[in-house]
């Protein structure tokens, strides 16, 4: 929160604050005077000043005596400036809260549709607040759908872009801007529902790359005929590294440093090699990529084919996908280098 909202905040609170306790002083002070000059009962004399100070007047009850009538001139005014500067208070501070959240509303409806190449993301259950944390991590531009308010304001930061509704709907979709999309992550705790917005993200976006969570073996099949690039099964991944874990300790230690490090000085990186690229045509020998460049080809994505740890002799061809290891400014001028 910035100065500014903070400074606003405090401000509307102080103005309550001094409200409630000028009306609570106010109260106590009527009351202890109507017991006083009118020599009636506490209950009386409370009954008394709300009436008074309300300006109800119901007639059953007012004052007897000339001081307690001269009081009465002197709090009733009084009253109404009190309690009329409460009220006013109190609905400032909720109308202004309205505002302030129809205002932020409509500008992430205007972030939103300016977006180009963000990810979307469908379910915001455990595996979709991983998912939150990672792309927070990893600085990228997203799109949350979750159909809890409450639970998107609890795991959500504020000014993250987000949409409150059902991502099965296609106006949900379409207000995420889903034909800008560059992918799509379906974290929904049913298969069904995924294999669904999957059907619906490559309808609203043949181009979109749709990753999938998959909670049964055989819903894996389905949810890659149904479009999904590629189909995440949560416990599938977790057994297997708990596996690992155990067979081969200091192996696994190194891949979870490799990719899920919160140290941004080292990066695990994909380059697409574009027509531009000096390295087409030249093998990894030729191109010294790691002499030059500082960077680790791991491997090589070739169509359906993977070269994982490629020869020094292996031909660089335009569209490879290379997996690079390296320290981070290094693998971004690498991207910019090839890319194109």
């Amino acid at each position: 929160m910035n100065t500014s909202k903070w400074m606003n905040l405090r401000t509307r609170f102080r103005h309550i604050l001094f409200a409630v306790i000028g009306l609570l002083v106010l109260v106590i002070a009527a009351t202890v005077g109507f017991m006083s000059f009118e020599n009636i009962k506490l209950f009386d004399a409370f009954y008394l000043t709300i009436i008074s100070l309300m300006t109800v007047g119901y007639g059953d009850l007012v004052p007897e005596t000339d001081a307690g009538k001269r009081f009465a001139l002197i709090i009733i005014p009084l009253g109404v400036a009190v309690v009329t500067y409460a009220m006013g208070a109190v609905a400032s501070y909720f109308i202004e809260h309205q505002l302030s959240v129809k205002v932020w509303n409509k500008r992430m409806e205007h972030a939103i549709k300016n977006l180009e190449d963000h990810i979307i993301v469908c379910g915001l259950g455990r595996v979709g607040q991983q998912v939150y944390e990672q792309l927070k991590e990893e600085d990228i531009s997203a799109v949350y759908i979750h159909d809890s308010e409450e639970e998107m304001l609890q795991y959500l930061e504020k000014g993250t872009l987000q949409i409150v509704g059902n991502a099965l709907h296609e106006n949900v979709l379409l207000d995420a801007n889903i034909k800008h999309a560059k992918g799509l992550i379906a974290a929904m705790s049913s298969d069904s529902d995924n294999v669904f917005i999957t059907i619906k993200a490559k309808a609203l976006n043949e181009k979109i790359e749709v990753v999938s969570r998959a909670e049964s073996k055989g819903s894996e099949d389905v949810l890659l005929r149904a479009g999904a690039s590629r189909v995440v099964n949560p416990s599938t991944i977790g057994g297997r590294e708990l596996v690992s874990s155990v067979l081969h300790p200091e192996g696994t230690n190194l891949v979870n440093l490799l990719i899920h490090t919160k140290e941004k000085k080292q990066s695990l990186e994909e380059v697409t090699l574009g027509e531009s690229c000096d390295f087409v045509g030249m093998t990894i020998e030729e191109a010294a990529i790691r002499k030059e460049m500082s960077v680790t080809i791991l491997g090589i994505r070739r169509g359906e084919d993977l070269i994982s740890n490629p020869g020094a002799d292996e031909e660089l061809k335009k569209q490879d996908v290379l997996i690079i290891y390296g320290d981070q400014q290094a693998s971004e001028a690498f991207k910019k280098k090839c890319e194109g």
